[in-house]
């Protein structure tokens, strides 16, 4: 995708994708908060997601185009994770309620910290003993009450179209739950807001769902398989 902004132009892009971030976040915060500790379920929290993406994406000149469908029943959403932007793009991209297991980290962010933390969302703290584990649980628990659960295999962002390693923390959790793997694949993301070099220009993100995987074998055999998938899905 050609690049429609010119270098200066661009880098003043990202700030404006910055600012009208917090304004957007700052002014739903209260409310948020308040509908969370009401209706503390994931639909509640997806509800407001989509309305601060549709809101934070269209203020920036960036579109969304994403599933029509989405699989019944609670599943595991596995997605690639190109860049800050995949976050407002997985939240208008896919037609169903969901929570995210996020890193530990958010929670010190401001306002996205407690949005998070009234949530269903599971926090993930990979260095702490045992972190992996009690996030697994938890995401479990969200399983077993109905709640479909995304994660990001790889981890990390990746920054470009190649995928890293996948983890086996979320097909080991599919696999206990005994619910399917929903390949996501985010494309675009990377090229409209350079995390690393500070720039941004409008244009569009897609999110495509896989068909749904009925885990079985060993986790690392299945994340091989939705690594493929998603593989797959991208262009």
């Amino acid at each position: 995708m050609p690049s429609v902004l010119r270098a200066p132009a661009a880098r003043v892009w990202f700030f404006w994708t910055l600012t009208w971030n917090v304004v957007v976040l700052a002014t739903m915060w209260p409310a948020w908060i308040l509908a969370m500790k009401l209706w503390p379920t994931s639909r509640t929290f997806w509800t407001w997601l989509r309305a601060w993406a549709w809101l934070v994406l269209t203020g920036c000149g960036f579109r969304v185009e994403g599933a029509h469908d989405a699989p019944r029943g609670p599943v595991v959403y596995a997605a690639n994770h190109q860049a800050m932007l995949d976050i407002p793009a997985l939240a208008l991209g896919i037609p169903a309620p969901f929570v995210f297991v996020a890193r530990s980290e958010l929670r010190r962010l401001p306002l996205v910290g407690s949005i998070l933390a009234v949530s269903r969302c599971v926090f993930l703290d990979r260095r702490a003993p045992g972190g992996t584990d009690a996030a697994l649980e938890a995401a479990r628990e969200r399983l077993e009450a109905g709640e479909s659960v995304l994660l990001f295999p790889e981890g990390t962002r990746s920054y470009g179209r190649d995928l890293g390693r996948f983890y086996p923390g979320a097909f080991r959790l599919a696999l206990e739950a005994g619910v399917s793997v929903v390949p996501v694949a985010i494309d675009g993301a990377y090229r409209l807001l350079d995390e690393n070099g500070e720039t941004a220009q409008p244009g569009r993100v897609t999110v495509k769902l896989g068909a749904p995987i009925e885990p079985s074998g060993s986790a690392l055999e299945v994340g091989r398989q939705v690594r493929a998938a998603v593989n797959g899905l991208l262009p």
